[in-house]
């Protein structure tokens, strides 16, 4: 049987963590998925998200919340997240209730098939052709140099949790995901890519192009890069 621990990262989600935590519940409960536990990250939130959220954890014994002193961003709460999780398998499902309910379904079926349940956006062009090119060109950079022919690299991925657990990760920023994958995929471990829908951003633009967010990025390149393809360093998956 299947068992899962959720990530859910929330910062000033006060009015969307409620419905994100039921649509979880609900997407496991139809995938006859029993055993679980959801971790809520309040990321130093300004609103109500960290009372919503010890509200939630007093209505269902499976969650608990983890109330951050100060904001410490989705890749250190991801991070965090896998040292804490429990279950046989972890992955994350943002706190902004954005998730298409079928991508969460497409990855709960997978789970087991692989080391990894990797998501890749199926529809592309709800996105701004300026965000299409830059992720393409980064996917293909990423392929190029570690030798991979992946669709995606920061979807929602599922990990078997006792692999993901030996994994260092040395980076909080927006190449925390690309980090994991490369140093798992590099030791062998094996991977089954599912659909995901992306939604339309219902607010604000993505901070991920921000020319501090690519000079990070790049430099978590460049020292993944230096570890993984010339000093040939391997996670022990066993």
């Amino acid at each position: 049987m299947k068992s899962v621990s959720i990530i859910i990262p929330a910062y000033n989600e006060e009015a969307k963590l409620a419905p994100t935590v039921n649509f979880a519940l609900t997407s496991l409960s139809k995938n006859n998925i029993s055993d679980f536990e959801i971790l809520i990250f309040n990321d130093a939130s300004t609103d109500r998200t960290g009372e919503v959220a010890d509200e939630l954890a007093k209505k269902h014994f499976q969650i608990k919340v983890i109330h951050n002193p100060k904001n410490m961003n989705l890749g250190f709460n991801f991070v965090r997240g896998i040292a804490l999780a429990t279950k046989e398998f972890v992955g994350m499902v943002p706190g902004d209730n954005e998730m298409d309910p079928e991508t969460l379904d497409n990855v709960f079926n997978a789970l087991g098939q692989a080391d990894i349940v990797l998501t890749y956006i199926q529809n592309p062009q709800v996105r701004p052709w300026g965000r299409r090119f830059l992720s393409a060109t980064y996917i293909i950079i990423i392929n190029t140099a570690f030798g991979f022919k992946m669709r995606y690299y920061n979807g929602g991925c599922y990990f078997k949790t006792i692999m993901v657990k030996k994994v260092p990760v040395y980076t909080h920023g927006f190449a925390y995901m690309t980090e994991i994958l490369v140093k798992l995929l590099k030791s062998g471990a094996t991977y089954v890519e599912v659909p995901m829908v992306n939604r339309a951003r219902e607010r604000g633009a993505t901070k991920a192009f921000r020319l501090k967010n690519i000079i990070s990025v790049f430099k978590t390149f460049l020292t993944l890069f230096w570890e993984v393809q010339i000093l040939r360093k391997r996670v022990k998956l066993e």
